[in-house]
């Protein structure tokens, strides 16, 4: 009896799965070349093709010169990862990774700060990538998640992009506020916040409150861009990825930049923490925020119930909106779990299988990115009228990812 195209896709999604989270080789033949906007979208091609082409080439440059020279690099370590798996050493590596880093990154953020680093600092914003990088990048390397996400084409050029395209539109943003007189209403703001901050607790607990309270923001604004279907045009861009790894948590439309830059400028404004106490807790977020997406298989515990990390936000990019609309804290989990939005089953690991369940054909170029969100008609990124699968994901699409898989 011939089996449906449903079931062929399970019993095959199920092998696959089997392998990738059992430390077998990827199948998957990753291209360099970055998927434009569909052929449907006729004007929208044509502008991305020709006003994009100084974004187009900087992609091209930085496939040959960073993307494929680093994975060369990172492949050396693929033998020593097999040979960690089963032992004591990665066991240890898996349970102690997230609190270590989490201490050395705080005592780093205090040390910067009293040697005078700032946001305000190009420098101190240039080198944090390349630190991290440095750090994550062979961990994800020696405990992959899933196999299938060491390496995904040429996306980490464009993610490369748009972490430099994002401090840009932050100094705009700030432009942006002083030109709307929003600061006029944050100076009023702040007769009634002063003195509100308790700069008397230890350093540690200011810092994780300023980033609780600013949290309580991001999760609000992160659950309309979800379930706001205009806003969600602008968040889409950061759900395009098809595997999670250090660096693309940074992707996001400079409208959502925008936007999120200015509504976290008025609790800094009534709260008023000192400059040292604001510093250290950006570079703590950008620490929780590695262990959103990096590609690293740790045993985290009871700290996937505080922090928004690991399989949390592996689930939180599920294609399938079900479990995909959830966990929306940018840190911590606390208001997922108040406000009923939390997402964990017990004894389960999320599949590796991510992205928009409705828009297989989105574009992954940074001119494609940029304009994706203005199309009208956003059905030209997923086919229309197909049966799904129960993931999500157009049957079609899927079992043209399988083929390609051999």
């Amino acid at each position: 009896m011939t089996k449906s195209p449903i079931i062929v896709i399970m019993l095959a999604k199920n092998q696959s799965a089997r392998v990738n989270m059992a430390g077998g080789p990827s199948t998957e033949l990753q291209s360099y070349q970055n998927r434009h906007l569909p052929e449907q979208a006729g004007i929208a091609r044509f502008i991305e093709k020709w006003a994009g082409i100084p974004l187009n080439f900087v992609e091209a440059i930085g496939s040959w010169i960073i993307v494929r020279p680093m994975n060369a690099a990172l492949r050396q370590l693929d033998g020593l990862s097999y040979k960690l798996e089963g032992t004591l050493l990665k066991r240890i590596l898996q349970h102690s990774l997230f609190p270590v880093i989490m201490i050395a990154g705080f005592f780093i953020g205090l040390t910067a700060t009293e040697a005078g680093a700032s946001t305000e600092s190009i420098t101190t914003l240039a080198l944090i990538p390349v630190v991290i990088g440095l750090i994550v990048a062979p961990l994800e390397r020696l405990l992959p998640y899933s196999r299938n996400w060491l390496e995904g084409g040429n996306d980490s050029s464009v993610d490369l992009m748009m972490f430099i395209s994002g401090a840009f539109w932050n100094g705009f943003a700030k432009y942006l506020i002083q030109v709307l007189f929003l600061v006029g209403m944050i100076e009023m703001l702040e007769s009634y916040g002063h003195g509100l901050w308790p700069g008397h607790l230890p350093i540690v607990v200011q810092v994780f409150l300023f980033i609780l309270i600013k949290d309580f923001f991001r999760y609000w604004l992160h659950r309309a861009l979800h379930e706001v279907p205009f806003l969600w045009r602008f968040h889409a861009a950061h759900h395009s990825v098809k595997r999670l790894y250090w660096l693309n948590g940074i992707r996001s439309h400079p409208v959502e930049v925008v936007g999120q830059a200015i509504l976290f400028a008025f609790p800094y404004a009534l709260l008023q923490p000192s400059a040292e106490i604001a510093m250290i807790a950006i570079l703590m977020q950008l620490t929780i925020g590695i262990f959103q997406h990096a590609n690293i298989d740790l045993k985290l515990g009871f700290w996937e119930y505080i922090f928004s990390i690991g399989d949390n936000h592996r689930y939180h990019h599920y294609p399938d909106k079900k479990v995909g609309d959830s966990n929306y804290g940018g840190e911590f989990i606390l208001f997922d779990i108040l406000f009923g939005t939390f997402h964990k089953v017990k004894g389960e690991r999320p599949h590796d299988r991510i992205g928009i369940g409705t828009a297989p054909n989105y574009p992954m170029t940074m001119a494609g990115l940029y304009i994706a969100p203005f199309l009208p008609d956003q059905k030209v990124f997923g086919p229309e009228g197909e049966p799904e699968t129960e993931d999500g994901i157009p049957v079609e699409a899927e079992l043209g990812e399988l083929r390609s898989q051999g």
